[in-house]
C-alpha cells in the first residue's frame, strides 16, 4: 500500500538541488557526478529526475549499466515515503481509470489514476511533495486516494494514449450506438469506400488503430492479435515470445476495427469465409516506418486478425548481432563464404531463422555479387538483394522461383523453406552448378535436417557433395539483470541436460523474479541458443539412404556443442532460467 503524503509539510515542487543532495546522501551518485550534473543541467526546465537521467550516470550496482528513469524514480519513492509504481499499460483497465477524472485535469496536474475499486483509487505522480490536488480528488471520487511515485514521461505518454482510446471508443458508441446492425452497415460503407466515413465513425476507428500501432511499437510487440470471443473482442500482443492481453473491446467495435485494418491491408472487407493476407506500411514517428504483415482466418465468433510487426532496423542487423560465440561466428562466416554448396538454418516458427539468414546475406552482399531470394512472404526488405515473393495463385512457388533464378546469373540463392521434393531437388541442382544456396527447414535439431532431406528424396551422394553446414537455433528470454534471483541448481535437471557430456554442475543458477524495470515479467529481451554442425569428412561419408538419426548423433557426437548443452551454459552464466529453457527446448 502507498504511504500517504504528510500534509503537515508545505507543498513544494522538486528542485534539482534537492534531488542531487538526496542522491548524494543516499550514495546513488558521487560528489564528482553531482558537480557534473549541476554544470550540465543547472538551467534545465525539465523535471529534475529527467535532468539526472539525461546525464547517463553509471549504475554503481551493475557494471556497465546506466541509471534508468525507473531507478531514479524508485529512489524518489523511498526519499518521499511513497511507493514506486511501475506503470504497465498492459495491466491497466483503461476504460475504468479514464472515467475517474477528466483528461484536462490530470494533464494539468501531471497525475494519472492507475487502479480503482469501490473504496480507493491509486494515483501516480512525479511530484510527491506537491499534492495540492489530494483533498479535491478525494472529495470528487468519494474514495480514499493512494499516492504512488512514477516516471513523469510515462505518465505523460499514458495520459495521451489512455484518453485517446477512451475518446475513440466513446465516439463510436455515441455516433452510431452499439448494435450489430450499425456495425454491419459500417462494414458495407467501408467496402464501398464511402466518403461518409471521413466524418463520424472513421475518426473513432482510425484513432483506435493509430493507438494500437503506436502502443505495439512502444511495447516491443512482434505480433498483434485481434480475436473475437463470446461477447467480447480481445487484443493481445506477443512480447518476447509470450502473448499478453492488452485490451478488450465490445464485439461491435472490434468488427469496426477489423474492417479498418482490412482496408489498410488491401483485403476484401466483405470476404469473411476465406483466409486473407495483406501488408501495411505505417509511420510511427518522423524517422521510422514499420512494415506489418496481416492475416485473417474465419473462426466460430468471426474473423481473427493477426499482424506481424517488422522493425525496419532488422535489415541493418549484422552477423555480429545474431548472438553467436566468436569461434562459431568465424566458422559460420567461412562456410557461408564458399563458392558453392547448401547451408541450412533450422528451427520452429519464431526462432530467428529469417534474421540469421538475412544477416548472413548482408555479410555476403557486395556490388560484385548477385543475391536472389524467394520468400513466403518477404519479411525483411533489403535493397542489396533481389527478393521475390511466393504467389501460388499465379504458379510461383519455391521450386519454380529457383528455376527462374538460374537464368538470372545468380551467385547466391536464398530459398525461404525446403518443404517438398521439387524444391529440395532444385536447391541441390543449383548448388551442383556452382551456386551458394541458403535455406530453412523445420526440424527439431541440426542433424535431423539430413534425415529430412533424405526423406524428401535427395540422393545420399548428392547430399554428400552439396551440404556444407547446418545451424539449429531457438530464442530464449533473457533474465532481468536487476531482479533475477539466485537459487540452488536442480541436480536432476542438470544431469538430464548435460548427459552424457561431462559438464561440472554450478552451485547455483538464477530464476525470474519481477520488478518495475522488466514490468514484473522477470525477463527483458531475448537471445539465441544454437547448435552448429559442420559437415566434415567423417559425417559426409556416413550419409546413406537409411541412416538413423541416432547413428548420425553418435558419429558427430564430439564435433559440435548440442543445443541443450549450449542452453545449459547460458543458464550457468545467469543469462536465462531453467524454466525458460524447458519451455523452449524440451
Amino acid at each position: 500500500m502507498a504511504l500517504k503524503f504528510n500534509l503537515n509539510k508545505s507543498p513544494r515542487v522538486l528542485t534539482l538541488d534537492e534531488v542531487l543532495s538526496g542522491l548524494l546522501k543516499s550514495g546513488v551518485i558521487t560528489s564528482d557526478q553531482e558537480k557534473f550534473i549541476r554544470r550540465k543541467k543547472g538551467r534545465s526546465h525539465h523535471h529534475p529526475i529527467i535532468s539526472v537521467f539525461e546525464c547517463d550516470i553509471p549504475d554503481r550496482r551493475v557494471e556497465g549499466r546506466k541509471l534508468t528513469l525507473e531507478d531514479l524514480m524508485r529512489w524518489l519513492g523511498t526519499y518521499s515515503g511513497n511507493e514506486y509504481y511501475g506503470i504497465d499499460p498492459l495491466k491497466i483497465d483503461i476504460e475504468k481509470v479514464t472515467n475517474i477524472l477528466p483528461k484536462a485535469y490530470v494533464k494539468r496536474l501531471g497525475i494519472l489514476p492507475v487502479e480503482a475499486d469501490d473504496k480507493s483509487v491509486s494515483i501516480v505522480t512525479s511530484e510527491p511533495f506537491h499534492l495540492i490536488w489530494l483533498d479535491e480528488v478525494e472529495r470528487i471520487t468519494k474514495r480514499e486516494i493512494k499516492v504512488f511515485v512514477s516516471n513523469p514521461l510515462t505518465i505523460s505518454t499514458c495520459i495521451e494514449d489512455f484518453y485517446t482510446v477512451r475518446k475513440a471508443v466513446s465516439k463510436l458508441k455515441k455516433d452510431r450506438g452499439v448494435s450489430t446492425e450499425s456495425s454491419l452497415e459500417l462494414e458495407k460503407m467501408m467496402s464501398l469506400g464511402s466518403k461518409t466515413l471521413q466524418g463520424k465513425d472513421e475518426q473513432g476507428v482510425s484513432g483506435i488503430v493509430d493507438w494500437l500501432f503506436q502502443y505495439a511499437w512502444e511495447e516491443r510487440a512482434s505480433d498483434i492479435h485481434l480475436e473475437p470471443k463470446s461477447g467480447v473482442g480481445i487484443v493481445r500482443f506477443r512480447i518476447d515470445g509470450t502473448l499478453r492481453v492488452v485490451y478488450k473491446f465490445d464485439p461491435e467495435i472490434m468488427l469496426s476495427v477489423l474492417s479498418r485494418l482490412k482496408i489498410l491491408s488491401d483485403m476484401k472487407v466483405d470476404e469473411k469465409r476465406k483466409p486473407q493476407d495483406g501488408r501495411i506500411k505505417r509511420k510511427i514517428d518522423t524517422n521510422r516506418v514499420i512494415e506489418i504483415r496481416s492475416s485473417t482466418i474465419p473462426t466460430h465468433y468471426g474473423e481473427k486478425l493477426v499482424m506481424r510487426v517488422f522493425d525496419p532496423k532488422m535489415a541493418d542487423k549484422s552477423l555480429d548481432d545474431v548472438g553467436m560465440d566468436e569461434k562459431d561466428l568465424k566458422i559460420w562466416k567461412e562456410i557461408s563464404e564458399g563458392s558453392h554448396g547448401i547451408v541450412l538454418v533450422t528451427g520452429p516458427t519464431g526462432s530467428g531463422k529469417s534474421t540469421t539468414l538475412h544477416a548472413t546475406l548482408k555479410h555476403l552482399a557486395s556490388p560484385e555479387v548477385n543475391i536472389c531470394t524467394v520468400e513466403d512472404p518477404v519479411e525483411i526488405i533489403n535493397d542489396e538483394f533481389n527478393q521475390m515473393q511466393v504467389n501460388n495463385t499465379i504458379g510461383i512457388d519455391f521450386s519454380s522461383a529457383i528455376k527462374a533464378f538460374m537464368r538470372q546469373d545468380p551467385d547466391i540463392i536464398m530459398v525461404g523453406e525446403i518443404r517438398d521434393p521439387e524444391t529440395s531437388a532444385m536447391a541441390i541442382q543449383a548448388s551442383l552448378t556452382g551456386h551458394m544456396v541458403f535455406s530453412t527447414l523445420h526440424t527439431n535439431d541440426a542433424l535431423s535436417s539430413i534425415t529430412r532431406l533424405l526423406d524428401l528424396g535427395v540422393p545420399p551422394h548428392l547430399l554428400n557433395a552439396t551440404l556444407k553446414g547446418i545451424l539449429a537455433q531457438r530464442l530464449v528470454k533473457v533474465l532481468c539483470p536487476l531482479c533475477k534471483k539466485k537459487i540452488p541448481t536442480n541436480k536432476d535437471w542438470w544431469k538430464s541436460m548435460t548427459k552424457p557430456y561431462s559438464m561440472k554442475m554450478p552451485s547455483h543458477v538464477y530464476e525470474a523474479s519481477g520488478c518495475a524495470d522488466c514490468k514484473e515479467s522477470g525477463y527483458r529481451g531475448r537471445m539465441s541458443i544454437y547448435e552448429l554442425v559442420i559437415i566434415d569428412e567423417k559425417l559426409r561419408n556416413s550419409i546413406q539412404a537409411k541412416i538413423e538419426l541416432q547413428e548420425l548423433h553418435r558419429i558427430a557426437d564430439d564435433s559440435f556443442l548440442p543445443l541443450r548443452l549450449h542452453a545449459a551454459q547460458k543458464v550457468e552464466e545467469g543469462l536465462t532460467s531453467i524454466e525458460e529453457v524447458l519451455r523452449v527446448i524440451i
